[in-house]
């Protein structure tokens, strides 16, 4: 047991040492980053947002998804990873009480510094207010139980929209959930790159690490036969980047990964705001694969664009895969970055 729990995160390492806790409760396991433990408790359904920590899931069967909408299920009971947004896991409640039967028990576990310590303010009715179970491995076990089951929610409900200008077109409308990076609008980092992002011509372009789809979008309505696919880790960035393109009449191939795969053709253009946190905690190796990945997806004169906070090693990374960068502009916090596969 010992073994076991030393190859997992903190949060779940308690759950494992609690396991007795779930005895009895067929569980719907919702957001787990890992998936050593689930031998030790009664899984019988799993809720993913995190196309990364899916994989080790996707091949249990339909009872296990990855997807922005609660699955049905017979479920009795649930655990829930705390997720860092407070937005997130505000639909997530209400998603769970939809699914779940009255009387269902839910536990709550997150390492203290993700904000545990606060989640009584953002569990109200139809849950009972949550009780601490356990302390340990600088996490905190609560649990709470469902009085009735509630309707089921509309993801829809919880879009928000906003628009961006764009000269000499009508307004970008932009579709954004809880949990998606900066909801409910834009980052700055996006601004200042479509701001220096080229005019392109007709081509494959891959918007990585795409949010709700601002970059891709912009490009493909400025050139309407330009080939856009759109790759996000998060299951509620891809809703999002769904209704963004319905919403401004467009078509775009999604991609749920966290990675360049082997199996990804070609690009003509590559363009990103690439994440470094995964979760709570710092996380480069996302930015760190896609940038030593995508010299060998660009066509031969193919480009790259990004931006980036100043302080990622990110130039580094890029010189060394495709022997120069450039920095095409920067202000105190964002550079944008430029480099192309034909030339070395």
């Amino acid at each position: 047991m010992a073994k076991l729990g030393s190859a997992l995160t903190p949060p779940s390492q308690l759950v494992l040492r609690h396991a007795q806790q779930f005895t009895g409760a067929q569980l719907l396991a919702v957001n787990p980053p890992d998936e050593q433990w689930r031998s030790e408790l009664d899984v019988v359904a799993s809720w993913h947002l995190h196309a990364g920590w899916f994989r080790a899931w996707q091949h249990l069967g339909a009872a296990h998804v990855f997807a922005a909408t609660a699955p049905q299920t017979t479920a009795t009971a649930a655990v829930l990873w705390l997720p860092k947004e407070k937005k997130l896991t505000d639909y997530l409640l209400q998603a769970l009480a939809g699914v779940l039967p009255s009387g269902a028990k839910l536990w709550i576990v997150g390492e203290k510094r993700s904000g545990i310590k606060s989640i009584h303010k953002h569990i109200g009715t139809p849950w009972t207010p949550p009780q601490k179970i356990a302390d340990g491995h600088h996490s905190t076990l609560l649990c709470c139980e469902l009085t009735q089951q509630q309707s089921p929610v509309a993801l829809s409900d919880f879009c928000h929209y906003s628009e961006l200008a764009q000269p000499g077109l009508a307004a970008l409308k932009l579709a954004s959930y809880p949990g998606v990076f900066a909801f409910p609008s834009i980052d700055e980092g996006s601004r200042m790159l479509l701001q220096h992002l080229p005019t392109l011509g007709p081509g494959k372009l891959l918007d990585f690490a795409c949010g709700h789809g601002v970059l891709g979008a912009w490009l493909q309505r400025q050139q309407p036969q330009l080939q856009v696919s759109y790759l996000d880790v998060s299951a509620m960035a891809l809703a999002a980047c769904a209704e963004t393109l319905r919403c401004n009449g467009l078509t775009g191939e999604l991609i749920a990964a966290d990675e360049l795969s082997t199996t990804l053709p070609s690009y003509d253009t590559i363009v990103s705001h690439p994440p470094f946190h995964t979760g709570q905690k710092t996380d480069y190796s996302i930015g760190q694969q896609f940038l030593r990945s995508a010299r060998e997806h660009l066509t031969s004169n193919g480009e790259l664009w990004l931006v980036a906070n100043r302080f990622l090693p990110w130039p580094e990374l890029i010189t060394d895969s495709f022997g120069h960068c450039e920095r095409v502009a920067q202000d105190n916090k964002f550079a944008v970055y430029r480099a192309r596969r034909g030339r070395r």
